[in-house]
């Protein structure tokens, strides 16, 4: 049986995933169901669990993928499984990279979260992402460079050409380089009308 804590600062989501988690009681069981996260990666709960179920989208805009970094630094045999409700672009590559175990995008019609932690626990890597096509004007967002993306990003931030520079650490040519780019793949005549479009499609998060 594996012992679970979840963080998840939404009482709804909460909820649905108590219900999961109920209907199979006898193989997995919650012991901690957290909504702050202060000092989380100290608390001395984190030593009797084997999953941790973060939710990328926490409190004050707190991104769960942080604090999964922070709790694997001392608790690297924890099992930690990243879940999301936004196609957030950043989130799928940034699991992967930093060590967690799982990802799970909460709308995924083909999997469901017990699955996902029954094949974790077993030692397996699993990275469930959003599948859908989606598009930035006339663009797909896989035709958009991570260069392009980083450089979109920072633009969502409401920030101008040389904070953009400064932010992306190039210079402002880059940043006229990419932009054109942009503009040229989307169709969409200007960085304001990209950036509106891919917050508006929740794969940009400009807090991320």
């Amino acid at each position: 049986m594996a012992s679970i804590m979840i963080l998840e600062t939404s009482a709804f989501s909460m909820k649905l995933l108590e219900y999961e988690f109920y209907k199979v009681r006898k193989k997995h069981k919650i012991l901690y169901k957290l909504s702050s996260l202060k000092n989380i990666e100290e608390k001395p709960e984190l030593s009797k669990v084997d999953i941790i179920l973060i939710d990328a989208c926490l409190e004050d805009n707190n991104c769960g993928i942080d604090i999964a970094i922070r709790i694997k630094k001392r608790f690297p045999s924890i099992k930690i499984v990243i879940m999301s409700s936004v196609p957030e672009c950043s989130f799928l590559k940034k699991t992967k990279s930093c060590g967690c175990d799982g990802f799970w995008y909460k709308e995924d019609e083909e999997t469901d979260i017990v699955s996902i932690v029954d094949r974790v626990m077993l030692g397996e890597k699993v990275f469930i992402g959003y599948k859908k096509p989606i598009n930035i004007g006339e663009a797909s967002l896989n035709e958009l460079t991570e260069a392009e993306l980083v450089i979109l990003r920072s633009f969502a931030r409401g920030y101008t050409y040389a904070e953009v520079a400064k932010d992306c650490h190039v210079s402002e040519n880059t940043v006229r380089y990419h932009v054109k780019n942009l503009t040229s793949k989307t169709g969409l005549h200007n960085m304001a009308s990209i950036a509106l479009e891919a917050v508006g499609k929740r794969v940009i998060l400009p807090w991320i």
